[in-house]
């Protein structure tokens, strides 16, 4: 089977696997190599607390519109 992707080119499973595999290594090892530019993601033990409604907004505003 061939997938699309972009103007005229098709890729086969295979490729698309390998290109996702690439894609998320090269992803990964960067992230390793920067680990100062990771976003941290505020945690609180469910049964415990919540988190107010602004942390929502503190916190995914940078991510998704930065």
């Amino acid at each position: 089977m061939h997938l699309g992707r972009g103007k005229g080119r098709t890729e086969t499973w295979e490729e698309l696997r390998d290109r996702l595999t690439a894609e998320t290594s090269a992803f990964l090892t960067e992230g390793l190599r920067h680990p100062e530019l990771a976003v941290r993601i505020p945690m609180i033990p469910a049964d415990s607390a919540r988190f107010p409604p602004s942390l929502t907004i503190a916190f995914w505003d940078p991510v998704l519109f930065d």
